[in-house]
């Protein structure tokens, strides 16, 4: 038996069309539809989309004024975009950039790139350096000068300039307050353990009174009084100044340094014998002579003689002998001004005889 409500050949039942159009009436027209059932062909897309697009013009024409337009999710992300494409091309591009347009500039930002060259550091110029060094720098910089360019030795020499007597008394001084300052003070001043402590210094001292002594010998020096000068000096602290160690070794260093300083006294003071001109002789001791008794060295010799035990006799008796022949030479002179018969020469009156004959008045007409 078949049951209620089923026909053949798909004639709907009227009950179940009945039914379905009650639902169809009461469904919300805001909601799509998309089938009805379960057994509705969901295959075919295009009669789905055609179904969609009645029920919602059924829907629209059959609303009412107080009810509103549901869209789907589609149309409503395609409406966004659209806006969004809108608000885009109405705004500004690139806000960002257009914003610093307008901002003030700071401190930094008013930069303007300078037309001259940028300014870097530089070494100091040589003449700049030199100023600054001191001496021992300035000293230290010579040297080594010369140790890397030997070849520079014999122009330094030349374009240098000559020390003057009190420059280089001044670093004699130096050098010997050196040897001063080295001395202990709780022993004593003249032992081995005070020669060993200032040995050193001594021999520094030594060398540049050696090579001073040398720079103011004939050729070189032919000033007689500056190369006494610097002499005395010398002498005068070697003798007196220096303490005299009881050591072996300083006492034989320091007679041998005398014996050099008397020779060297009797360089200066022979340079003039060594000429050859027996014509000058004369004017040679009166030089000698006038430089003796001016600068007192007779007096000086005695006191350095007494101290060194007779180091500088030969000098003295080198002084004495040209006073001798100085005054033989003005005793000399005064007897050559008187004549063999002891009279006294004639008047210029007496020895000029003119004759007047020629020049009478009565030799006039011939004239």
């Amino acid at each position: 038996m078949m049951s209620a409500g089923f026909q053949w050949g798909g004639v709907p039942n009227k009950g179940l069309t009945q039914e379905h159009s009650t639902d169809k009436s009461t469904t919300d027209s805001h909601i799509p539809r998309y089938g009805s059932s379960s057994s509705s062909s969901s295959s075919s897309s295009s009669s789905s989309s055609s179904s969609y697009a009645l029920t919602s013009s059924s829907a629209s024409s059959s609303t009412t004024p107080h009810q509103t337009i549901s869209h789907s999710p589609l149309a409503t992300t395609l409406k966004k975009r659209k806006r969004e494409d809108t608000s885009d091309v109405n705004l500004p591009i690139n806000n960002g950039i257009s914003s610093k347009r307008f901002v003030h500039p700071t401190a930094s930002s008013k930069y303007k790139r300078s037309k001259t060259p940028k300014i870097i550091g530089q070494p100091l110029p040589l003449h700049r350096l030199i100023e600054s060094l001191d001496k021992s720098n300035l000293q230290k910089l010579v040297q080594d000068l010369i140790i890397i360019h030997p070849e520079l030795q014999s122009t330094m020499s030349k374009i240098a300039p000559k020390p003057t007597i009190q420059d280089s008394l001044d670093l004699l001084h130096e050098k010997f307050n050196m040897i001063i300052s080295h001395l202990p003070y709780k022993c004593d001043v003249e032992s081995d353990y005070s020669y060993l402590r200032i040995k050193p210094h001594l021999q520094e001292f030594l060398s540049c009174v050696s090579d001073f002594i040398l720079n103011y010998l004939p050729p070189l020096e032919s000033n007689m009084i500056h190369s006494l000068q610097f002499l005395e000096e010398v002498t005068k602290m070697i003798i007196h100044n220096l303490p005299n160690f009881t050591n072996q070794e300083f006492q034989y260093t320091k007679s041998t340094a005398l014996d050099q300083l008397a020779n060297c006294w009797l360089i200066v003071l022979s340079q003039s014998d060594n000429n050859g001109e027996k014509e000058d002789v004369a004017a040679d001791i009166g030089v000698v002579v006038k430089v003796i008794q001016e600068l007192e060295l007779l007096e000086k010799l005695q006191k350095h003689n007494e101290v060194s035990l007779n180091k500088f006799q030969k000098v003295i008796d080198y002084c004495n002998d040209k006073l001798e022949q100085h005054e033989l030479i003005i005793n000399n002179g005064n007897a050559a001004s008187v004549n063999n018969n002891g009279a006294v020469p004639a008047s210029l009156s007496d020895l000029i005889s003119v004759d007047y004959s020629k020049y009478s008045l009565t030799n006039t007409s011939s004239i």
